[in-house]
């Protein structure tokens, strides 16, 4: 018996030896960071099979047995991880049952087109832009998600989100679009409530004044024009309104473009376009909501360094249009 103690001993320390070597890091010396991800369902063996493959653990096998050992052989988690071959086999594991997925961050500007949001979002969602342009404009999700157009657009609040890469569209989507609805409850809600605004006509218009204030300092102003010519039943005269229906962001609008009859061309059709031209921040929502007082200006004009002139009168309009030319030529000659 005593014997056998001793053989059963001597067996289980060759194994730990055996096995410690095999749980060991790949390479403690020059250790890297490596990129993987497991696909839902994808089975503990499989995945073993690429964490060797990616040169993160030493055996499969004994990468399996370590699992079914902790009781973890049912709880790893799908998604992006990142993990170092410095690592013992017992962290790896650690990570990819416990959820310790790899995120990145994405910042989305102001003012983008929802065309312009899929691109930046392309390498981070499962089937890249067009899969979220998709999701974006699908009116089930559009409508569950409350929200009252047939895409997207206007309601993908800009910010800076934490993303797991390879994730899917709609959770991205909703993200952003929970994102507006929290700053638009929490600070512009009741005051649009007050002034008998619907949130849809004044994401609307900031999406305008987004694209127009070339400053901040001049939302307010911009948005007073807006609200002014609104309220004489005056065409808002728009060019970004033109360039979003001609689906291109030109920097000058030609007469020939003014012809368009899409709704979203504000030269042609009184009032306001049907829906945002592109997804406005908090400034430019803020500046619809609270205009600049006392502004009676129904024009303005760019002057070509992101700043305007602004009229009450078509005439003082007039002026103004032959001063912004002077003064783009100035610059334009080095003078």
């Amino acid at each position: 018996m005593r014997k056998l103690v001793v053989v059963l001993v001597g067996l289980a320390a060759v194994a730990l030896v055996w096995g410690g070597a095999l749980l060991a890091p790949v390479d403690r010396s020059n250790p890297r960071r490596v990129d993987f991800f497991i696909a839902p369902g994808q089975t503990l063996r499989g995945v073993s099979v690429d964490l060797r493959e990616t040169g993160l653990i030493r055996s499969p096998r004994a990468f399996v047995a370590l699992a079914r050992l902790r009781r973890r052989a049912r709880r790893i988690q799908a998604g992006p991880y990142e993990a170092g071959t410095g690592e013992w086999a017992w962290e790896i594991l650690e990570r990819i049952t416990s959820g310790e997925v790899r995120d990145t961050t994405v910042t989305i500007p102001e003012g983008l087109w929802l065309t312009e949001v899929s691109e930046i979002l392309a390498p981070l969602v499962a089937g890249g832009a067009d899969s979220f342009l998709a999701v974006a404009r699908d009116t089930t999700f559009v409508r569950r998600l409350g929200i009252p157009g047939p895409s997207l657009e206007g309601y993908l609040f800009p910010s800076t989100y934490r993303v797991l890469p390879g994730g899917a569209p709609q959770l991205v989507a909703r993200q952003m679009v929970e994102t507006f609805d929290r700053i638009w409850r929490e600070g512009l809600a009741a005051r649009a409530e007050s002034l008998g605004l619907d949130r849809h006509g004044v994401v609307t218009l900031a999406s305008i004044v987004e694209a127009e204030a070339g400053v901040a300092a001049e939302r307010p102003r911009i948005a007073a024009v807006y609200r002014n010519r609104l309220a004489r039943g005056m065409a808002l005269q728009a060019d970004p309104t033109v360039a979003y229906a001609l689906g291109e962001r030109k920097k000058r609008i030609l007469y020939d473009d003014l012809e368009s009859s899409s709704p979203y061309n504000t030269y042609r059709f009184a009032g306001l376009p049907p829906g945002p031209i592109g997804n406005p921040g908090l400034g430019s929502l803020r500046a619809v909501l609270w205009p600049e007082p006392g502004c009676l200006d129904l024009y303005f004009v760019a002057r070509g360094d992101g700043t305007h002139l602004f009229g009450r009168t078509f005439a003082e309009h007039q002026r103004n249009r032959r001063r912004a030319r002077r003064e783009r030529a100035r610059v334009a000659s080095g003078q």
